[in-house]
């Protein structure tokens, strides 16, 4: 930005041998906004700006007049101006009633937009969003008077209308696009703060609908998961791991919006209706559906040669959500296809003690769509196990142990392009990287309970610590207390 102090010499020069120095201009300024106090130059100015094809700004505080209304926008005024005079030593301020120095603050603002949209915006840009983004309301619609109207820095260092985010392949900053406010990632528990971690410090650039870049971090459009919530674990005390009975008919079974009591790939279909059937030969069969977001299907058999041991494997479709992660917006819509393979042990041990092992392994099949972030997953791993010992007393008491850790995923990453920002000429700049989707930790979660007969029933108590609960390994340890009453008649 050149005031119009810096321009007079120019502007002499000008009027004397316009063609000189018109090249010399080009050649010096070919990239700035002339700024200039509505005065009696206003027509070699206007007619300077249009010969040289450069943006040209007039500054004025209510005197814009007909002629340089389409240069022209008016500065805040309350009387006078202020404005500092001496060195780094001294400073005085001072007042001024004069419209001398209106350009300079006109210049001032173009340089604080300058520089907060990291000149990615060209001088013709940023005299455009200054025009755009001035109040025109109320006395300031006159334009014969008030110009462009009364520029507003505030209005115009901000997002003007809705931000959208680009696509990197785009070349039309701030014409569609996906809102901001509408752009999100809520992870599953099995992700924990992989993907957040993953994106660190990294930026995102959202257009205004003038096209003006803004700045966010990309970690805070995800939403890490709570992790296991007080009912889900209430649940779990509630309903301790056993190995499956072996029925001596056929048995069926129908549950509508049933609870998943699993710690495994089977957590995911908490809420969907369940139609299981189980043989006498230790084979069982269960179907699982939620409308229009899952389906799936699993199998388990007990061999009989080899009591206390059960084998199963199920199948999952996620047909709007990814491992219980959704998304939206810019991050488009995910889903997922899981294959998962189970071993269960019980068996008993010295001392009247019972052992149950539980292990799980899956393999997940990720999909993404609409998404202007997320290009492709590879495929992702993930584990589950549970060990419990519980060993009950003459007394009908019953004393239990179990150390558990839920579904996590173990490996697989995400391929993104994150929108970093734009050229002068409008194509959107980004950054291509792999982020890895594996959390940070591991949660563990070991349990102690104690049963026993009590009131005519059967009274619980027990306490869970979690260890890097969430699957993040610097959250603190996390504790859990229940008690339960059980009765029947």
């Amino acid at each position: 930005m050149i005031p119009s102090w810096g321009l007079s010499d120019h502007l002499d020069d000008y009027l004397d041998n316009p063609l000189t120095i018109s090249t010399t201009l080009r050649r010096n300024y070919s990239d700035t906004i002339f700024v200039s106090d509505a005065s009696d130059t206003s027509n070699a100015l206007t007619f300077e700006a249009d010969f040289l094809n450069m943006p040209l700004v007039m500054a004025s505080r209510s005197n814009c007049g007909s002629r340089i209304a389409d240069y022209c926008i008016t500065v805040p005024y309350n009387g006078s101006h202020q404005y500092a005079a001496g060195d780094d030593t001294d400073v005085d301020f001072r007042n001024y009633t004069s419209t001398d120095l209106s350009s300079g603050i006109v210049a001032g603002g173009l340089a604080v937009m300058k520089q907060l949209f990291r000149d990615q915006l060209s001088p013709l840009e940023l005299r455009s969003r200054l025009f755009a983004t001035a109040n025109k309301s109320g006395i300031y619609a006159d334009r014969s008077r008030y110009g462009q109207g009364l520029m507003d820095l505030g209005a115009a260092t901000n997002p003007w209308g809705v931000a959208t985010f680009m696509d990197t392949r785009s070349s039309a900053p701030g014409s569609g696009g996906a809102r901001v406010d509408s752009s999100f990632l809520s992870l599953g528990a099995p992700f924990g703060d992989g993907l957040t971690q993953s994106l660190g410090q990294q930026e995102v650039a959202a257009f205004d609908s003038l096209g003006a870049p803004f700045w966010f971090e990309a970690a805070s459009f995800t939403v890490p998961s709570g992790g296991a919530s007080l009912a889900t674990r209430l649940n779990d005390f509630l309903h301790p791991a056993q190995l499956r009975s072996i029925p001596e008919t056929w048995q069926f079974n129908l549950q509508e919006k049933a609870t998943a009591t699993e710690i495994g790939h089977l957590a995911l279909t908490n809420g969907a209706s369940r139609l299981t059937m189980a043989g006498p030969q230790g084979v069982s069969a269960t179907a699982f559906h939620k409308p229009q977001a899952l389906e799936g299907l699993s199998f388990a058999w007990s061999p009989a040669p080899l009591p206390g041991i059960a084998f199963g494997a199920g199948y999952l479709n996620e047909q709007d959500s990814l491992l219980g992660s959704s998304a939206s917006g810019a991050l488009g819509q995910l889903s997922g296809q899981t294959l998962f393979f189970t071993t269960e042990l019980d068996t008993a041990l010295p001392a009247g003690w019972q052992l149950a092992a539980q292990g799980e392994l899956g393999m997940v099949g990720p999909s993404v769509a609409s998404s202007q972030f997320i290009n492709d997953f590879s495929s992702l791993s993930t584990s589950a196990f549970r060990l419990a010992a519980s060993r009950p007393f003459a007394n009908g008491s019953t004393l239990r142990f179990s150390l558990s850790s839920p579904l996590r995923v173990d490996s697989g990453a995400a391929d993104l392009s994150l929108p970093t920002g734009r050229t002068q000429d409008g194509s959107v700049t980004g950054r291509d990287f792999s982020a890895s989707l594996v959390p940070t930790g591991r949660q563990l979660d070991l349990t102690a309970m104690v049963e026993f007969p009590a009131l005519g029933g059967d009274i619980s108590l027990g306490a869970t610590r979690s260890e890097q609960p969430r699957h993040q390994r610097d959250a603190l340890a996390e504790w859990a207390f229940f008690t339960g009453y059980r009765a029947g008649w």
